[in-house]
């Protein structure tokens, strides 16, 4: 707060990450200005290669923000979620909250897949991750993708409508099932 958004942006580096992107808060500026435009210094920034992070979160995402700055071309470089006690009980949940609503908001299923994982392990320079590349540790993640009417809230208790969410059936860690939804590596029995 100490730096005016065009000075702190001025400040950063090529691949720096600015999070909490898609938010008003008393503490920052917005990254749009009174008409609703992005700001000038967030349009140079990105041009040199600062990274912007969603930092969702239990008060940092509120789509007045989101929606413009999308229309406008501003993606995330990475889903980051700052989750803690109060944002998985509030609008956040959960990774794949997030990334419902950025699905549901314009994204394509193949970029949400990317930012959450390839693009956000690069910002952080852990190339180990995000990826099935040869030599790669065997993290994996089956999602469902529901179709239907769903509501997705953001920070501000704002409600957006959506028809498709996301949803986790399997996850595999180093080779490993640690979560197993609909007991898909599971033995199937018959019942007679």
């Amino acid at each position: 707060p100490e730096y005016p958004l065009d000075e702190l942006l001025k400040r950063m580096r090529p691949g720096d990450v600015f999070s909490h992107t898609y938010c008003t808060a008393s503490d920052r500026e917005c990254i749009l200005d009174e008409k609703g435009n992005l700001k000038n210094s967030v349009i140079e920034a990105k041009k040199k290669g600062v990274l912007f992070d969603v930092g969702h979160g239990g008060a940092m995402f509120h789509f007045d923000v989101a929606i413009p700055a999308l229309k406008q071309g501003l993606v995330p470089n990475s889903f980051g979620s700052d989750l803690h006690r109060s944002s998985m009980n509030s609008a956040m949940k959960n990774m794949l909250e997030t990334m419902s609503k950025f699905l549901n908001l314009c994204m394509s299923l193949k970029d949400v897949i990317y930012t959450a994982t390839w693009s956000s392990a690069s910002a952080i320079k852990r190339t180990d991750l995000g990826h099935l590349g040869t030599g790669a540790e065997a993290d994996i993640a089956i999602i469902s993708i529901r179709q239907g009417n769903f509501g997705f809230s953001d920070t501000k208790n704002n409600k957006l409508t959506g028809d498709r969410r996301l949803e986790a059936e399997m996850t595999i860690k180093g080779g490993r099932v640690v979560w197993d939804l609909n007991g898909l590596g599971s033995k199937k029995i018959t019942l007679k």
